[in-house]
Parts: structure tokens; sequence; C-alpha cells
């Protein structure tokens, strides 16, 4: 397994090390060997923190759990674990309502060092961690901007004092000086950790020529914006993962996912 990694060194004043993994896609444990080779290097890299930034698992019909939450057992001995979630973490249950598996997240929550972020609040050594969990049917409405500022607005009309990092799964709208600048806690946000858009399925040599575009992103766009990469808007720092999974081995595609390398996004603050 190919493991790429991205520095970013954003200030010195809290002299702390943000880990950022993205869409892992677990679905069994045929995927293990890779986990634990991402544990193995986020070992030798000394973080303060690891965050995920939504799509932990493919779909709600994943095999061994347990495997799963065994790997965030060990991967919370090295450091504080936040989860944010994404669309792949939602299911219709009984065709009626959108939710997440409450008892798989609810083991992930109890271990000891991690925590769901379940449009929640962590606050530790002055750095607020907030997990922002956008409504059910935002990805079904292909990203309605509108819909982002108005949720936005309501749900966080203010952040407390601190550095403020959100976990927004994606930053398709986000991203945008236009869409950012209408949400009304935009100067609080120090920091936004995004993955979703699998880095576009961009290969890596070409990542700075394209410079931020992707060959394709999951609103079935070519050559858009926002798929990986660092922006900023303002002193609000916006950090694009490419992801641990490109393509899902679940899926007729992913027998090409050898083509690219999982992403570690290393952040100093």
């Amino acid at each position: 397994m190919k493991i790429n990694k991205e520095y970013y060194h954003l200030n010195n004043k809290y002299n702390k090390r943000i880990i950022l993994l993205s869409d892992v896609h677990y679905f069994s444990k045929k995927i293990l060997p890779d986990l634990y080779n991402i544990l193995d290097s986020i070992k030798e890299l000394k973080p303060d923190y690891i965050c995920f930034s939504g799509d932990i698992v493919d779909d709600k019909n994943i095999k061994d759990q347990d495997m799963l939450i065994k790997w965030f057992k060990d991967l919370s001995k090295l450091a504080k674990v936040f989860i944010g979630l994404g669309n792949h973490d939602f299911y219709f249950n009984h065709e009626t309502e959108k939710t997440y598996d409450k008892k798989l997240f609810g083991e992930l929550d109890r271990i000891k060092n991690v925590y769901l972020l379940d449009n929640k609040v962590h606050s530790t050594n002055g750095i607020n961690f907030i997990g922002v969990t956008l409504p059910n049917d935002y990805y079904d409405t292909a990203e309605d901007k509108d819909d982002l500022i108005y949720f936005m607005n309501k749900k966080y009309p203010y952040l407390s004092k601190g550095y403020n990092i959100m976990l927004i799964h994606s930053p398709y709208q986000v991203a945008k000086d236009s869409v950012l600048k209408e949400i009304k806690c935009h100067n609080d946000i120090d920091l936004i950790l995004s993955g979703h858009m699998h880095g576009g399925l961009t290969f890596d040599f070409l990542k700075k020529i394209l410079k931020g575009r992707g060959f394709i992103n999951p609103q079935k766009g070519f050559f858009k914006k926002y798929c990986y990469g660092k922006y900023k808007i303002d002193k609000t720092n916006i950090i694009i993962s490419s992801g641990v999974t490109k393509l899902s081995k679940s899926h007729k595609f992913g027998v090409f996912s050898f083509l690219y390398k999982s992403e570690i996004t290393v952040i100093d603050i």
C-alpha cells in the first residue's frame, strides 16, 4: 500500500500536530492491512489529535465491525480522535428516515480518547473541535448553497473563543468565498477540515498542475475546484484531504484502487 503525506504548517501558536483522515469507506476486514499501515505511519508522525472528516464506513451493510472498533482503539492510544460524519455514514432506516448506525458509532464514541462529534463540540487546550453533521438531504439536493447557509446560521450562529476547527465532510460550497462569508460565524472559524471529493481522482503528479481541480467529483462535474489542497478565505484556512480511499474496494471499480495512494494530511498549528 502506498501512502502520500501532505504537510501544512499554519502557525506555531499552539505547538500541536493534527492528523486529518477522510473517506475510509470501511466495509470489511479486507482493508484492515491498509488501515494498519496507516496507523503505523501516524505513529511515526507523533500527533496530538487525529480528525476524521466523514465517510468512516461505506454503507449500512459493513462486515467485521468489531475489527473496525479494534482499529479505533489502537488509534486512540496515539492521540485524541475526533469523528465527523459524512454522507456514506448515513443510510435509510426501513426506507423512511436517514440515520447512521447508532450501535457502531456509539461503540466508537465509548472508546476512551475517541469523540463522535455529531453536531457537538469538544474543547481541549484552547482548541475547539466542532463536528458539523449536515442535514440528511443536503447531499441528495446537489449540495445547495442556500441550504448550507441556512443550516449553519441556525445551528452555529456564534462560536466559542479559542482556536475553532470545523470538521465538515464536503468542502464543495463552504470553500467558496461568497458562501463562507454568508455564514454568520465565519470570522470565528480558524480551520475547516474536509474530504468527500476523493481528490477528484487526480493522480499525485498532476496536482501541482491542476491546482486543486479534479478530474471528477461527487457532484458529477469535471475539472471542478476544491477537490484537494489548502485554501484561505480571510483568516479561515480550509484543508481538503484526498482521502484514505479513492475507489472503494467494495464496488466494481475498486479493482483500480491500486492506481491511487492513500493520503495522511499533517497539519501543525
